[in-house]
């Protein structure tokens, strides 16, 4: 009987200690922003545009339900936090970002900074950490207001074309997380991706990448010479293709321009200081292959000869004007400042800190290696 009393004491004290779930988060009470973008206004003020799934109920006659729309509600505020206060005045359930995809950010606001609307979505303990982030030109309501057909919700959409666009090596590949540490701590300049808007067709356009400096947007980068920063940098993940001009014709009016395809390689970024001055030299062995060349005739050691001159030569100015489109910008994405402030921290602190791009000398070297033509050898 003691026991029998002493096991009914205990249980009764354990389920008084027990927790409950004091933290849940309805789904019914929510309202899921999926993907989240940020304009200015005349008047300076934050306009956030949000996007989250609908339903609509059942589809026609079948008796399983339609498919999510997108439905799209836009507020302004003087911070991004408070445009959200004020969306939430407008619907019938709270806010809720932890879920969302992707960050869009329109040209304008991108140039002011991207820093305070990042960082509380990064100091939310529910944040959307692992979303992507990029800039669209123009305002990004019109972003987010496009009616494509390839994804039922918009959200959807943007978040499959970022991670083509990664895939194809037009970007690298950022989110909350990793982006928002670089702009605080100054250690290396992000560049994020680009898009701009085809209204006609309904859809989004990679134009390249967008250079920051100090969190501030400052300069762009074509598509070609987004892929050689992504292959120079050392971001490369995947097979990356580059369109080339000949110098060789197929006959009259006709060129016989070339496509290759970088495979992998080594790269290396040196920082030289000599008489405390500072250059860069980006060093980089390509592996390649041709993938397209009408002319053929690869096997031909004067034909490879010549058309190795002209990948070089080709692939040398993308690299180039790449590294030109850095120094105007003042973009410091190969982390040059940092390596400075590791190994010559007395110099740094003399005389780079925050460092002025256009007066670092920076050159490229790049050495090519054929490995083959196509499937057939």
């Amino acid at each position: 009987m003691w026991k029998t009393s002493m096991r009914f004491v205990l249980v009764i004290s354990l389920s008084v200690l027990l927790c409950g779930c004091w933290d849940q988060r309805l789904l019914k009470e929510q309202k899921l922003i999926l993907l989240l973008g940020y304009d200015l206004n005349s008047k300076g003020e934050i306009i956030t545009s949000t996007t989250y799934p609908i339903s609509k109920g059942k589809s026609g006659t079948s008796n399983a339900p339609a498919a999510p729309k997108s439905t799209i509600l836009s507020t302004s505020g003087e911070t991004a936090m408070d445009s959200l206060l004020h969306a939430d005045l407008k619907i019938s359930e709270r806010i809720d970002i932890s879920k969302a995809h992707v960050i869009l950010f329109g040209e304008k606001a991108a140039r002011k900074g991207i820093y305070p609307e990042l960082d509380h979505i990064y100091r939310n303990p529910k944040g959307a950490l692992s979303s992507k982030v990029a800039i669209i030109e123009g305002q990004v309501i019109d972003a987010v207001s496009i009616n494509q057909e390839e994804a039922d919700l918009n959200a959807q959409y943007y978040d499959e074309f970022l991670k083509s666009g990664i895939a194809t090596g037009f970007y690298t590949n950022y989110n909350v997380q990793s982006v928002r540490p670089l702009l605080l701590h100054h250690t290396k300049d992000p560049l994020l991706p680009l898009l701009k808007l085809d209204r006609k067709h309904k859809r989004a356009v990679s134009v390249g990448m967008a250079l920051f400096n100090n969190g501030k947007m400052t300069g762009k980068l074509s598509i070609p010479e987004s892929k050689m920063y992504t292959l120079l940098s050392g971001e490369q993940k995947q097979k990356i293709s580059f369109f080339v001009k000949s110098s060789h014709q197929i006959g009259k009016g006709r060129k016989n321009d070339v496509v290759v395809e970088i495979l992998g390689g080594s790269q290396k970024t040196t920082v030289e200081v000599k008489n405390k001055s500072v250059s860069a030299r980006i060093s980089a062995k390509l592996q390649y292959r041709v993938t397209e060349y009408p002319k053929d005739q690869l096997t031909d050691p004067q034909v490879m000869s010549k058309l190795t001159h002209d990948i070089k030569t080709g692939l040398m100015k993308t690299a180039e004007s790449m590294i030109s489109q850095l120094q105007m910008a003042n973009c410091d994405g190969l982390g040059l400042e940092e390596e400075l402030r590791v190994h010559h921290n007395k110099l740094w602190k003399e005389k780079y800190r925050n460092i002025n791009l256009r007066e670092v000398p920076i050159k490229a070297d790049l050495q090519f290696e054929f490995i083959n033509s196509g499937i057939i050898n």
